[in-house]
């Protein structure tokens, strides 16, 4: 599976240290490969086979629920179907997601966008 790609822009910029300290730092996720930071965001890079969307996802919520911000997040790197329907079906837990049950494919297949 390829890695996913995350910016992400905290409502509140005093957070970006927290990010950063718990995506990069010691005890981050086991899956994340690299964690950068810019004037307004973090950009994370993990290995989704290894840890999960849900897991990254929840740190960084807990990181910024301690600010009381929100955030956006933007994925920089898109995703083949094959692994959307991958992610979808384990954090969905719903083995039944494929990507030849991606309803943009089968309309495309279908000749109806």
């Amino acid at each position: 599976m390829e890695h996913i790609v995350l910016a992400v822009f905290p409502s509140a910029a005093q957070a970006l240290p927290a990010l950063e300290r718990a995506l990069g730092g010691s005890g981050r996720p086991d899956g994340v490969v690299s964690v950068r930071r810019s004037e307004e965001s973090i950009v994370v890079e993990w290995d989704p086979a290894r840890t999960g969307v849900r897991v990254v996802m929840n740190v960084i919520d807990a990181e910024l629920r301690r600010f009381h911000a929100s955030r956006r997040t933007e994925l920089l790197v898109p995703l083949s179907e094959e692994s959307l329907a991958e992610i979808a079906a384990a954090e969905l837990q719903a083995p039944e997601i494929a990507p030849d049950r991606i309803l943009e494919r089968l309309l495309e297949e279908a000749g109806l966008c």
